[in-house]
């Protein structure tokens, strides 16, 4: 019977090379185990997998303690603990570039032979440039060693399913593995003992090798960045509402952090969660599941049920004038007071308002009058002047007027005039 241990880290394969080794040999004939243990490791901690076969019935269950060869998968993985039990004269295969020569003198008694497989792994594009999958190639490798042919390799791995870049990369490490025949012989080193005590598991303190110099887990060379990008609720709100946040403060139940981040962006939360057309339902993501997020009327429960208390941000000593009192000149005064400037309406009607007082019918229900008056009336400019309407010749006059700048509200457009 022939039995084989073999050391890698999860991810690599392990599992499977000794599943293809045991396909070579159970289409030959003969009865066969192949085996791995492990439990909740993750990607890139040692495990062991084990391979037997004989031409009569395999009875032995247990796990591989004194192996007749060892496959080594990772390169990290070398040292005193992967010969534990390893009989006398036996093969060590290593997944590495360095050439026999480079380990027969920590391991004398023994036959090394060493082959390249991460690179014929990224070679033929088995898994990826950061974790190639080495098992195909291995398995090559290992049929030359123990002097099996090629075409059974084949053929195991096309009973498996493994084709394409699989067979490419078992044939080529075939061909290109590097084999260290002329071993130390036996009578010129201390005989080896065998223990007789059980070999560690591979939980256990220093059961896989040496460990690598970089710890499992940050001996990657390439990891994943998380992109934040702005989700479409967000992307189609004119007024540049963070949807998304505030929505996640009301799921959190609470309406005033709600309405402090819209007040962020906006002063009329009341009224737009009453009248606004709501592009932002119209790219929610949720209406593909069943229907849209109600986002208008969730920042109308936001803005009726939280309170918040506006401050200014800072202290200026500018001052800046504003022409029309509509939705955006009442926006620009806010935002402009929230920054500490001082700021003057200039309105052409009788009151402030614009829209606001004209264009949303008295009609609509839900008290939508009273939050508009509440809007205007709540937080009035320093100075506003009504039934002021300004012609061109007038804006040289406001230039002396105003300390820094004279902008013009026309219904939903701001636009600077210095």
């Amino acid at each position: 019977m022939t039995e084989i241990r073999i050391h890698g880290r999860g991810g690599q394969g392990g599992v499977t090379l000794a599943k293809i080794i045991a396909t070579i040999r159970f289409l030959l004939g003969e009865s066969v185990q192949a085996f791995g243990v492990y439990a909740a490791e993750r990607s890139g901690a040692p495990l062991q997998a084990f391979c037997r076969y004989d031409k009569d019935p395999i009875r032995n269950r247990n796990m591989i303690y004194e192996p007749d060869h060892i496959i080594v998968l990772d390169p990290t993985l070398v040292g005193p603990a992967i010969t534990s039990g390893l009989k006398p004269d036996a093969w060590i295969l290593i997944n590495t570039p360095e050439s026999p020569e480079f380990f027969t003198k920590d391991y004398t008694g023994y036959r090394i032979a060493t082959i390249d497989a991460t690179s014929i792994a990224r070679e033929n594009k088995l898994g990826t440039k950061s974790v190639p999958i080495v098992n195909t190639a291995l398995a090559g490798a290992t049929a030359r060693m123990l002097g099996m042919k090629i075409e059974e390799v084949h053929a195991a791995l096309e009973h498996l399913g493994f084709v394409g870049g699989n067979l490419t990369a078992s044939q080529q490490a075939f061909d290109k593995i590097n084999m260290h025949e002329k071993h130390i012989h036996l009578d010129s080193v201390e005989p080896v003992t065998i223990p007789t005590d059980r070999v560690a598991g591979v939980l256990a303190e220093k059961s896989g090798g040496y460990m690598p110099k970089v710890r499992t887990g940050e001996w990657a060379t390439q990891r994943p960045q998380r992109h934040e990008f702005v989700p479409p609720c967000n992307y189609s709100c004119p007024a540049g509402n963070d949807v998304q946040g505030f929505l996640n403060a009301l799921a959190r139940d609470n309406a005033n952090e709600a309405l402090e981040i819209l007040l962020r962006t906006s002063p009329f939360p009341a009224v737009c969660g009453r009248v606004c057309p709501a592009p932002c339902m119209e790219g929610c993501n949720r209406a593909d599941f069943d229907d849209a997020v109600n986002v208008r009327d969730l920042e109308r429960f936001a803005a009726d049920q939280g309170t918040f208390a506006v401050k200014p941000l800072d202290s200026r000593t500018e001052s800046i004038a504003l022409i029309g009192s509509g939705p955006a000149g009442l926006s620009a005064a806010y935002h402009l007071g929230r920054l500490g400037y001082g700021v003057t309406l200039i309105e052409a009607g009788s009151e402030l308002g614009g829209l606001l007082r004209t264009g949303i019918p008295p009609y609509i229900p839900d008290g939508i009058d009273s939050h508009r008056r509440v809007v205007l009336n709540k937080e009035p400019p320093d100075r506003a002047e009504a039934r002021q309407r300004i012609v061109r010749p007038d804006l040289e006059y406001f230039r002396a007027f105003a300390d820094q700048a004279i902008q013009r509200a026309l219904g939903n457009a701001v636009i600077d005039m210095e």
